[in-house]
């Protein structure tokens, strides 16, 4: 009988986080409409998935479309936007899957 309770709760809690989080085609759509390549944003939104949730990706995506960038966004700048949203989820993150997906030497490195 004290199962019942406990799988309810893991279940609803699942379904609560689950909603929390940006899917992959949320995030990729996003990254595309910046400026992203199709495969860039596709193996970012992998990475990402699941890491960051509906709020974050709407702040990194809302400071992405003000970014002041002469030409589309890259992996460079995003890693900028992300840093000048001072959340260090969003920043290691967007790191990560720039490691992750190869695209390191775009972003820059402070002081060099």
């Amino acid at each position: 009988m004290r199962k019942v309770p406990v799988i309810a709760a893991t279940v609803i809690g699942a379904a609560l986080v689950s909603g929390c989080t940006a899917s992959r085609y949320q995030i990729s759509d996003a990254l595309q409409r910046y400026g992203l390549s199709s495969s860039e944003a596709g193996c970012a939104a992998e990475f990402l998935r699941g890491e960051l949730s509906t709020r974050q990706v709407n702040r990194l995506s809302d400071a992405a479309r003000y970014y002041n960038s002469d030409g589309p966004l890259t992996f460079g700048s995003l890693f900028a936007v992300a840093t000048s949203l001072d959340d260090p989820q969003v920043l290691l993150k967007v790191a990560g899957s720039a490691a992750a997906c190869g695209i390191v030497a775009d972003i820059p490195i402070p002081g060099l």
